[in-house]
């Protein structure tokens, strides 16, 4: 199962009036900037670090990928990802819009399934009444759609006829290795989490301790506050001073001091 990529909408409103455009044209983020928005999700993704649609379209810009008067052109997918070291390309120059059978539609599903994620151009119809870019993801053996122009259910989660029908084309990005780790990390049992936990506690069940506490340490054990934990290191009560304590623990010291005056 794919990692639910980032999600950014183009038309979020501290962008979407940010210029995207080339000398003779006046579009903006919020108007042609689905591509760079599109390729933003899944490189802060899979990189951790922040990259939004304003540093996506400005990249493009530097590098001479926005088309006048028109959107982002193709070749734009490769060289981005390849910036962060991520591999990325177009599936193939098929056309595929009008064409729900076509094969390449199978092997975007395999690669969906092998832990990739998908942009894809959508030609007229539900999503665009031109040409529009789209990240695709798997989950929960269905297709998902991150759409920089829209969350309506119908556009992230429709029928994938419709979908393969207005398809025109595919670019893969390889996110196998982060999505196979994401999906090793969700298989631990609670079993197994629950022994890393006590594992990552032993190294804070001793007697190490500050320097500041040491009165207070001292006084607490002389009045019977803390007792240890019944075993004892170098000779002294084993305290587990820089371990965490739980309302179990906390409620006991309480009710040791309420004892203390009087009030128990």
């Amino acid at each position: 199962m794919n990692k639910r990529p980032i999600l950014y909408l183009q038309t979020d409103g501290r962008w979407k009036a940010e210029p995207y455009r080339v000398p003779g044209e006046n579009s903006t983020i919020g108007s042609s900037g689905c591509g760079p928005t599109a390729a933003a999700m899944l490189i802060e993704t899979l990189t951790g670090k922040a990259f939004t649609p304003v540093d996506a379209c400005k990249w493009s810009i530097e590098h001479g990928y926005k088309a006048l008067k028109q959107g982002t052109y193709y070749s734009y997918f490769k060289p981005q990802f390849e910036a962060f070291g991520i591999k990325c390309d177009m599936l193939n120059w098929t056309n595929t819009y009008g064409k729900p059978d076509h094969t390449n539609h199978a092997k975007a599903l395999a690669m969906l399934q092998e832990g990739y994620y998908l942009i894809a151009l959508m030609n007229k119809g539900l999503w665009t009444s031109s040409g529009h870019f789209v990240v695709v993801w798997w989950a929960d053996n269905k297709i998902h759609i991150n759409d920089p122009a829209s969350t309506r259910k119908v556009r992230t989660e429709g029928d994938p006829g419709t979908f393969r029908s207005q398809v025109k084309y595919y670019w893969w990005v390889d996110a196998r290795a982060y999505n196979q780790q994401k999906e090793a990390e969700e298989d631990v049992t609670h079993e197994e989490w629950m022994q890393h936990w006590y594992e990552l506690r032993k190294s804070l069940q001793d007697n190490d301790s500050s320097a500041y506490s040491e009165e207070a340490r001292k006084w607490a054990q002389e009045v019977g506050l803390i007792t240890g934990n019944g075993t004892e290191i170098d000779g002294e009560p084993n305290c587990m001073w820089e371990d965490v304590l739980t309302r179990e623990q906390f409620a006991t010291v309480l009710y040791r001091f309420a004892k203390i005056i009087g009030k128990a």
